[in-house]
């Protein structure tokens, strides 16, 4: 049997994640990924999230999709330009520094783990930290007037 060399998907991926960057999700968007969906939204939206999809529509987390192809926010910029942390990431870190873990620094902040997860992986970015070990001495030696 004889397998064509030009064979392609043609089903519909919605992907269920707890966290995704926005570098990802983009590269994600322009392979044609027909949805990402935030796991910490609620179960009622999934089954919308599921029939939009099977309807040919794109199911997309609105405020990474501004990130995304949007013009960058005046925060965006503010943190480009100087290197600042936001007030969520200092929430964050502040967390991270008494060892406390996502889930304990979500329940503190009253936020999701996953928004906890976005922001140490924005914050893993800019400190160029690979653990949080790491992004501790890094924000402490880089950041220390900003904590």
């Amino acid at each position: 049997m004889r397998v064509a060399e030009d064979v392609r998907f043609e089903g519909k991926v919605l992907l269920v994640t707890a966290g995704l960057n926005d570098a990802d999700a983009a590269k994600l968007l322009k392979r044609g990924i027909a949805g990402i969906f935030p796991k910490h939204q609620p179960p009622e939206l999934l089954s919308e999230a599921i029939r939009d999809v099977l309807s040919g529509k794109v199911w997309f987390d609105q405020g990474q999709l501004r990130r995304i192809v949007g013009p960058p926010s005046h925060e965006e910029d503010e943190v480009a330009r100087t290197g600042n942390l936001t007030e969520r990431e200092r929430q964050v870190l502040s967390f991270v520094f008494k060892g406390l873990a996502n889930k304990e620094i979500a329940d503190q902040l009253q936020i999701s783990e996953s928004s906890v997860k976005g922001t140490l992986q924005q914050l893993f970015r800019k400190t160029v930290a690979r653990t949080r070990g790491q992004l501790v001495r890094i924000a402490l030696e880089n950041y220390k007037d900003q904590l």
